[in-house]
């Protein structure tokens, strides 16, 4: 009896606990409401965005959910497979390759998910927001441009420059994986070839991380020890470079320089640093954010923005944005 009475009482405690979890779950909905899906939490520019859309997110008692696919394209797809699962109700992805994303992208849609992609055009989406890459990369040209002149000209001018076998000498290292990429270092390739005024070497090998650009820097140097700049593709990269040639004795820091693409308060001081030669890394291209309702709106704000309006069902400032962007050096303030 005592046996019996012992096993009905455990059957109504595990069947109100299970009552009372099914109440929770019911009323909290989905754990996660935001799934922010970024190609590595370690780059400066994509760590820094996506916390401060996370933490705008839960001034509104959002919840915000970043996976980290370690550049990884297969593990990306597996997160953002997850995020379907869990329902969230919008989806931010920063794609490692637009082309392998757009069949789970329609997926997401037809769950009735919002999607918004950044940095590329995966054709299918809710919003796009994205940039002039080739641009960009004529940009992050110009930059070392602008600075070699400045540094070595005898007169202020192009033609002041060292010629002959003097000739000032730019590695570049590009990053060709998806089509933006391409864009960017092609815009990079173009402007600086066209220049004329300097030899341009291309890097062997391509990266995007800074471990992969320390380690093509320190093979392109073997060949290439009298080159007095860098352009490359991403700051992650540039801070690889900048990290080889900071520990090169033989360097004069002052005459050599690093130019590269996405901008982050981390890497606004390794530009500040530059000013005082503590850094090579001298020149990047800001994403300032686009254009709302014709005003200028910084892009951590803008991306929330967007975001939020699809969280609450809404789709207010178009499906195509186009950011801004502008020269980023070191500043003394």
């Amino acid at each position: 009896m005592k046996k019996t009475s012992l096993i009905v009482l455990v059957l109504f405690v595990l069947s109100g606990s299970l009552a009372f979890g099914a109440g929770n779950a019911e009323g909290a909905g989905s754990p996660v409401d935001v799934g922010y899906s970024i190609p590595d939490t370690t780059n400066p520019f994509l760590g820094w965005l996506t916390t401060e859309v996370k933490k705008q997110f839960e001034a509104d008692g959002i919840t915000v959910q970043i996976a980290d696919a370690g550049n990884n394209p297969v593990k990306q797809i597996e997160q953002i497979e997850n995020f379907i699962a869990m329902n969230v109700k919008v989806l931010a992805i920063m794609p490692i390759d637009p082309n392998n994303v757009q069949s789970v992208i329609q997926q997401a849609q037809k769950k009735g998910i919002k999607v918004l992609v950044a940095g590329t055009d995966t054709i299918y989406y809710d919003v796009m927001m994205n940039m002039d890459q080739y641009n960009c990369g004529e940009q992050i040209s110009e930059m070392g441009i602008e600075w070699m002149i400045d540094t070595f000209s005898s007169d202020g001018t192009a033609e002041g420059l060292p010629k002959g076998d003097d000739k000032l000498k730019v590695i570049v290292m590009k990053c060709t994986e998806t089509v933006d990429m391409k864009n960017r270092s092609n815009g990079i390739l173009d402007k600086i070839n066209d220049w004329g005024y300097a030899e341009v070497i291309t890097a062997t090998a391509e990266a995007r991380t800074t471990a992969a650009a320390t380690a093509v820097m320190e093979n392109m140097w073997q060949q290439n020890s009298d080159a007095v700049a860098v352009l490359c593709y991403n700051a992650d990269g540039a801070l690889g470079v900048n990290e080889y040639i900071m520990g090169q004795p033989s360097v004069d820091k002052a005459e050599f320089g690093v130019f590269a693409g996405d901008w982050s308060p981390p890497i606004q001081e390794m530009l500040d640093k530059s000013l005082t030669n503590e850094s090579v890394f001298r020149g990047t291209m800001q994403i300032v954010g686009p254009k709302i309702n014709g005003e200028q709106v910084p892009l951590e704000k803008a991306t929330y923005m967007l975001l939020k309006d699809l969280y609450e069902g809404k789709q207010s400032y178009g499906s195509v944005i186009t950011d801004s962007i502008q020269k980023a050096h070191g500043s003394a303030e």
